[in-house]
């Protein structure tokens, strides 16, 4: 049996949407974020369940949600305010995100294959969801990318800055796909300052390749006032 687990990570404050609420909770479309964000995800991994496997059965789907403990009890009321009814785990989260999916990790502590998704990314496509999950499988890590559109320079240390070809970066989006026993084990590192995503903890094993799968533009991250403006406008195109 395959087991997989996804950790929705939405227990950060979310000071930049400079909101009274953490910004997982602002409505898009009448709805909480992070709630889209949670059936987006258990769709995606349910449709690729399905696809390949005649024996859905064959697969266990784990979907656990990540929260500031101080808002666990409200968001049970949420649901039921909403009708919200998607399975899923909850967990309070810590004062890092590092802490907070390390957290995550300890609910399904025997999962084969890990997804971290970041719980303000309510239009992730299946077919981003897929590529993550199946490069995880060949090669053990994998996250989801897109071409750098802006010009690029590095800041020097003492001031100044030089352009760098763009072409050689790519902007990095979850789901973070990793095979389990993998992604625990780096969980067991001590936290650095330069852990800027799961990746780059797993990276902080040595001797690990990440896999780069396709990711697509309207996988926004929402964190600004800005970026819901734009979430909104997905949503009346039919995005979401």
């Amino acid at each position: 049996m395959h087991k997989i687990l996804t950790i929705v990570v939405a227990a950060g404050a979310g000071r930049r949407m400079r909101s009274e609420v953490p910004k997982q909770f602002l409505l898009l479309g009448g709805e909480p974020i992070v709630m889209r964000t949670l059936r987006r995800m258990a769709e995606g991994v349910g449709r690729y369940v399905a696809d390949c496997s005649q024996n859905v059965n064959e697969w266990v789907h784990k979907l656990v949600l990540v929260l500031p403990e101080a808002y666990i009890e409200r968001w049970g009321e949420l649901c039921a305010a909403h009708g919200f009814e998607v399975p899923h785990g909850v967990v309070a989260g810590g004062e890092t995100r590092f802490q907070s999916v390390r957290r995550g990790l300890e609910a399904e502590p025997e999962a084969e294959w890990v997804l971290v998704h970041d719980g303000v990314r309510p239009f992730v496509a299946d077919g981003v969801i897929r590529g993550v999950i199946e490069g995880a499988r060949a090669g053990g890590a994998a996250v989801p990318v897109v071409p750098v559109v802006d010009s690029l320079r590095r800041v020097g240390a003492q001031g100044g800055s030089v352009a760098v070809e763009r072409g050689a970066f790519r902007a990095v989006q979850t789901p973070q796909g990793f095979r389990g026993e993998l992604l625990r084990r780096a969980y067991t590192l001590p936290e650095e300052g330069g852990f800027t995503d799961d990746a780059s903890v797993v990276e902080a094993l040595g001797g690990v390749e990440i896999g780069l799968a396709e990711g697509e533009r309207q996988n926004i991250k929402i964190t600004t006032g800005f970026d819901l403006s734009v979430a909104e406008m997905l949503l009346s195109e039919g995005w979401g």
